[in-house]
Formats: structure tokens, sequence, C-alpha cells
């Protein structure tokens, strides 16, 4: 439906909340991701109306008390409407001004984040007497904030500009934390952690990008850690002939990169390590070579099973007395892969937009409701590509236990690689014309290119 004329969107920022009951924060304030796509504002406590005619917006600040003034940086309101181009008013004096506005509607954003199947943040200002007839013009209605979703799935030129830029700047990071490893654990016989692979790759991002926060928290897990999807501990001594799992990516002008390589310690796969790796990247690649708008991203995410499980059985790890299809319908892949194939990327590393009312399929509905998305491709997307085959024990004898699915499994033969950890493989891809690119480009990905580049002078 058209909006009302004279309409505005209503947006509370993201507020700062002292740590438990100290008077510090102790962390590096994220701004709310929708109030910054839409003003770019970076601080915190504000609130702002946008004309949806004319996308014009007014900031409304609350203004720093004395002390305030003394210990920390401010801005004047000049300044404020200076640097981003609005007109800027008092806090306190929200309520007139909007009543200057006489608005139709007030549109608060409403709704859930299907990536999270958390609540959206909602505008929680209530008008004082006598403005309190101005809490009549509120609106609720969810399809604002899934339009606003949607609208964000789609990059402009400049925010692809900007992911390339984070991205190749991920991809040196990860080129020398394999470096470092090497040179270090092999070259220098020092013993390392977890927890100094992630310093590698923060050092020297942070000296790019100069960001005091990072996207996520990030995942180094070495041997069985890898097997680990959301490993976070970091804290264990690396080995020789083990792979180590590096999950890393930067942060910088509000957006993000998300980008995993697998690679062995030691720079030299095992031919155990090789088979495994390589399965993966082939899916990887296979992904790649398909995904373009008018895609389904679930068949981008079958078509990723099938490869793996296609290599599986070659191994001899899945029963060659079934077809690879009758495994795939029987979510076989599950047991290996027990994540979805990627998510869209922008401000926030799982990005908003991955399920709409009006945007079907829903992968809950197929029976995969691992995605993160089930749309069908379109231009100017970012979406990460990350298969992966991890050796959970936990969920394996679940799977041998099956009736049903028990029979498709070579028992022995997987329990080999209970030790084995995981391999992921993960690119950030832009969505094309009729294709779509790699933004981690020149990133090592085979396993001649990771041995050569770990070991090179």
């Amino acid at each position: 439906s058209i909006l009302p004329e004279n309409s505005y969107l209503f947006l509370m920022g993201g507020k700062e909340y002292p740590k438990y009951d100290i008077d510090e924060s102790y962390y590096f304030f994220l701004q709310e991701s929708n109030f910054y796509y839409l003003t770019g504002v970076l601080e915190a406590n504000y609130y702002a109306t946008i004309n949806l005619t004319d996308a014009s917006f007014s900031l409304y600040i609350p203004q720093p008390t004395e002390t305030e003034k003394i210990f920390n940086p401010w801005q004047t309101m000049e300044q404020i409407a200076e640097r981003y181009q609005c007109q800027t008013f008092d806090l306190v004096k929200l309520p007139q001004e909007v009543r200057r506005l006489n608005p139709n509607k007030l549109y608060v954003l409403n709704g859930t984040n299907s990536d999270s199947d958390t609540k959206v943040q909602t505008c929680d200002y209530v008008f004082p007497t006598p403005y309190d007839d101005l809490n009549e013009k509120i609106d609720h209605d969810e399809l604002v904030y899934e339009i606003l979703a949607d609208t964000r799935t789609r990059k402009t030129q400049e925010e692809i500009d900007l992911m390339k830029y984070i991205n190749q700047v991920t991809v040196e990071g990860h080129i020398v934390a394999m470096k470092k490893i090497y040179q270090n654990l092999i070259k220098e016989k020092k013993d390392i952690i977890e927890r100094d692979v992630e310093n590698y790759f923060h050092g020297y991002v942070r000296s790019k990008l100069y960001s005091r926060n990072h996207p996520y928290e990030h995942i180094c897990g070495c041997g069985v850690d890898a097997a680990t999807l959301h490993y976070l501990v970091n804290d264990q001594p690396l080995k020789d002939g083990q792979l180590i799992l590096m999950d890393m990516g930067g942060l910088a002008g509000g957006y993000v990169s998300d980008v995993t390589s697998t690679v062995p310690v030691n720079g030299k796969f095992t031919e155990k390590q090789k088979q495994i790796y390589d399965i993966v990247l082939n899916a990887n690649l296979e992904v790649r070579k398909n995904a373009k708008p008018g895609v389904s991203w679930l068949d981008m995410h079958l078509l990723a099973e099938k490869v793996i499980l296609t290599g599986l059985r070659d191994l001899g790890l899945l029963s060659s007395e079934f077809t690879v299809d009758e495994m795939l319908n029987n979510r076989v892949a599950y047991y290996f892969m027990p994540h979805g194939l990627g998510h869209l990327m922008g401000i926030d590393t799982h990005d908003a937009g991955g399920y709409l009312s009006f945007t079907p399929p829903r992968s809950k509905e197929v029976g995969l409701s691992s995605l993160r998305t089930a749309r069908y491709l379109e231009k100017n997307m970012i979406l990460s590509d990350e298969p992966g085959i991890y050796f959970i024990p936990y969920l394996l004898e679940k799977g041998f236990n099956d009736e049903k699915l028990g029979k498709y499994f070579v028992k022995d033969k997987i329990k080999e690689y209970y030790d084995f950890g995981g391999v992921r493989i993960e690119d950030d891809i832009l969505i094309t014309e009729d294709g779509c690119v790699n933004l981690t480009e020149g990133l090592p990905r085979t396993t001649d290119e990771i041995e050569k580049t770990m070991t090179e002078q």
C-alpha cells in the first residue's frame, strides 16, 4: 500500500549502557544497524525523524552535562548538523518539533529479524502531555521493517566499493596469519596458542582499517576445536600435524567481511587432510560457478551438499550402495555440515532480509531450518559462500543410531576421523548481472597455493 503523505519514520538510535553496576561501559559503542543505515550517525542515544517523501531527516540529541563536557569529547548542535547534513534539535524539544511537522503517520520499526529470530529495536518514545495525542500517530506496521530489510539486501555502489576494500584487507590479514603460524611454530619452534593466531590477524587488520571493533568474535580452532562451529575460546596450543580453522573478518565504515581459511599448521597437508579439504573447496567453487540472479540460495545449499556427499562416498565414508540423490533427500549431509551454506552480508555479519513475508520460499518449510536465507539471488546482493565438513562425534553417533539413516554411514571408517576436526572455506561473493564475483580474490585456496604461501620466505 502507498504510505500516506506527510509520513515519517521515527527512529531510536542505539543506547549506551554501563556494564553491570559500575559507571563505565568498557566496550566500544556500535550504532544500531538500521539507524546507522538510514542516517550514518555514529553517536549513541539520538532519535531521528525521516521524511518519507524527500528522505530529509532531523536528529534529536540529548545535551551533555557539565561533567560530560569536561570528561568526554562532545560536539555542538551546529557541528552535528554540519557533519550529518541535517537539522538538529535538543532532545527535550522533540515533542514540539514533531507537533510542528504535523505528521499523518509516525512509522516505527517493528518486527522480527529473521536471521536471529529476535525483535528489532523499536522506538519506545512516549509523547508526554500535552503532546500525548501524537502517540496515536505512531504506527507499528511490521511491513515497514520488512521493506527496509529488503532494501538493505541490495547494495549501492558505494557499499560495494567499501566491502571490496574490507575484504581485500581481510585477505591480507589471513595471509599474514598463515605465514606467522609457520614462521613461529615450525621455523622458530615457538609455543603458540590459537589466540596468538587471532592476534596476528587483529594486529594487521587494525593497522589497515583503523577499527577498534570486530564484526564478530573470531574463531581459531586447531585440531578437534575446528569441529565446534562457534568455537570462541581460542586458548589451546597449536600442534604439528593439525589443521587450524580461522574464521576472521574485518570492520570499517560500519560494514564487515566474514572469511574462513583452513590450513595445516606445519605448512603441509597430509593426504587425509587434502582429501577432505578438496571436497569442501569443490563445493565452494561449484556454488560460485552457479550463483547468479534468479537462482535460489536453497538450490545452492543443496548443490554444495551434493558435492560433499559425492566426495565422502568416493572416500568410502558413505555407503556406495545408495545414490547421492537418495542421501541428499534424506538429509545425510546435515551430519557433516550442520549449518547453512551462507548468509547475507553488509552492516551486520548476518545481515537483515534473509526471510521476508513477501519473498518465498522459506527453508524451514522444506526441512532446512539451518539456512539463514533461501531467497532468490538478485544483483548486488553480497553473501558468504561457506561450505564445510566437520567430524562431530556427538552428531555422527546420532546419525549412526537413526533407524532410517544409519545404513548410509560407514561407521568404522568415519570413526577414524574423530580426531580430525573440520574444514570450512568461506568467501564473500557479490552477485552481478550474470554471475558472481569473489570479493576475497587473492586468498590462497588450493592446497598447493596454501603450502607455497605459508612456507615461502
